[in-house]
């Protein structure tokens, strides 16, 4: 029987990490402190890139019905409505609208509670459950596996894994137990007090907030939260204010700071008190344990970026624990690190910050790549469009029989698809595919003869002007490879870096 690999923390970061490797056939514990689900409505921002996750999950259609658009932003002065925008105004940009390459163009508003409850009835579906009481006191390595202790109701256990994911937050106990520094600033002069609260006083089309103009640092935000009949409630503590986060002190800092706007709050369901936490974790890899979301990086509010970069570290490291496990090459796992540490870097420093390449953030996260990583093969002379490295863009696909599909529903399996754009590259690919383990199959899309009726607007979305070219989709939907001679060479190398040595037969 296989060790499982053990996952410490069950917010969204630990939910996409055991997902990721329940449904590719690893066995998985999953293991909360807490003593049950959180019921806050925290995070409520999901980033487009984070919806294309979800979709690789088959979650997205639930998380799409269970939310709503960010609603448009009032702010009042001295009893007044000051002004009206939309998120994207007040951001300096137009309404993103969807496109054949881009399906999911604007940031979709759900409680994080909401997301985690969707993320558990997948896990559930894959028939994990997630151990609630259980909270990591130990943590070393024999040389082959971690041995992790846990303390739960029925005492302590130890628990022997190929793996730890280590997915329990800010104050993660694994990082501390492995001795990983968390540089950065806890800022004690920037505290807020967040609740969800229920009022029948505001119109729940609006994102509602008010400043005192001899204080703008005095000010209240209440947005309604879509799927329900709660408004979430943030308000600066300041200097001499009760940071409690119960019916009165929310109901006191909003008279004080709405200039007597009549307002009753009729009841508060959740709240906490919290401070600017800017921190990142010198090592994202020891050995045998990794850290992923915040236990990784505490990231600045602004934007919205800590629980979609956190998904999306998981998604990343999800495939590549499986493949390893399943017989792909140790070295593999080395590009978790290399390519999850500079987003995150580059994030501490603000939306417009640049990394190590030059590369700016993009606050839907769609522009994230890994280009001139060491799983980002790009083979082509004068590459144009989509590079190596970048996320693969969506599509339409019409087969000869009059079906169609989305490229992202055709990859939704999370397997290696190789896009051929040519009849040499489709060849070299098919050499390759027949020779695979079907097991694991690598899929492939001859682009002309699958789908003719839609084969040029795919090469105009990836930018392929070349005859024949070859576009290697990587399980988290990036381009691995790109190629456009040598095909079945350059493929067979590569997948024998990433996938089972039984995938590749040489």
């Amino acid at each position: 029987m296989s060790l499982p690999v053990l996952i410490v923390g069950a917010g969204p970061a630990g939910l996409v990490a055991a997902c990721e490797l329940a449904r590719r056939g690893v066995d998985v514990r999953l293991v909360e402190q807490a003593a049950s689900p959180s019921s806050g409505s925290r995070a409520k921002g999901i980033q487009p890139r984070t919806l294309e996750v979800f979709e690789s999950l088959s979650v997205v259609e639930e998380v799409i019905s269970s939310g709503g658009p960010f609603p448009r932003w009032r702010s009042y002065r001295a009893g007044r409505l000051a002004w009206e925008k939309s998120i994207y105004e007040m951001l300096g940009m137009g309404q993103p609208t969807a496109s054949q390459a881009i399906p999911y163009p604007e940031t979709w508003m759900l409680p994080q509670s909401r997301t985690e409850e969707i993320l558990r009835g997948a896990l559930g579906g894959l028939g994990v459950q997630v151990e609630y009481r259980s909270a990591l006191t130990g943590l070393v390595t024999d040389g082959t596996d971690v041995i992790a202790t846990i303390r739960s109701p029925d005492g302590p256990e130890r628990i022997r894994s190929p793996y730890v994911i280590a997915a329990d937050g800010a104050a993660s106990a694994a990082r501390k137990l492995l001795g990983i520094t968390f540089d950065g600033v806890t800022r004690d002069d920037q505290r807020f007090l967040t609740a969800d609260v229920r009022t029948t006083g505001l119109d729940r089309t609006y994102w509602h907030n008010w400043s005192r103009p001899d204080d703008p640092a005095a000010r209240v935000s209440i947005c309604p939260l879509p799927g329900t009949d709660i408004f979430q409630f943030v308000a600066p503590v300041l200097a001499g204010d009760s940071s409690v986060p119960d019916l009165a002190t929310v109901q006191r800092l909003f008279d004080e700071r709405s200039d007597g706007e009549a307002v009753t709050i009729d009841e508060v369901l959740w709240g906490t008190e919290h401070r600017a936490n800017e921190r990142l974790a010198s090592l994202f890899r020891i050995g045998r344990v990794f850290l992923v979301g915040d236990a990784a990086h505490a990231l600045p509010a602004a934007g919205g970026q800590g629980l979609n970069t956190a998904v999306q570290d998981s998604h990343n490291l999800g495939w590549k624990i499986a493949s390893v496990l399943h017989g792909a090459p140790e070295e593999l796992l080395d590009s978790y690190e290399e390519e999850r540490r500079p987003i995150a870097a580059r994030l501490m420093k603000g939306l417009g910050a640049t990394d190590d390449r030059g590369e700016v953030a993009d606050i839907f996260q769609l522009r994230n790549n890994y280009r001139g990583r060491r799983l980002s093969v790009e083979a082509r002379r004068t590459p144009e469009g989509v590079r190596a490295g970048d996320r693969a863009p969506d599509g339409p696909l019409r087969f000869p029989d009059g079906s169609r599909l989305r490229l992202f529903e055709f990859m939704r399996e999370g397997r290696f698809t190789a896009l051929a754009f040519g009849d040499r590259a489709a060849e070299g690919c098919r050499a390759v595919a027949d020779h695979g383990d079907p097991a694991d199959a690598l899929r492939l899309l001859d682009v002309h003869h699958a789908s003719p009726a839609t084969a040029d607007a795919l090469r105009v979305t990836y930018g392929v002007t070349d005859d024949d070219v070859l576009l290697l989709v990587r399980p988290d939907g990036h381009v691995g490879l790109a190629a456009e001679d040598r095909f079945a060479e350059r493929l067979e190398d590569y997948l024998a870096r990433v996938t089972p040595w039984g995938l590749v037969r040489r």
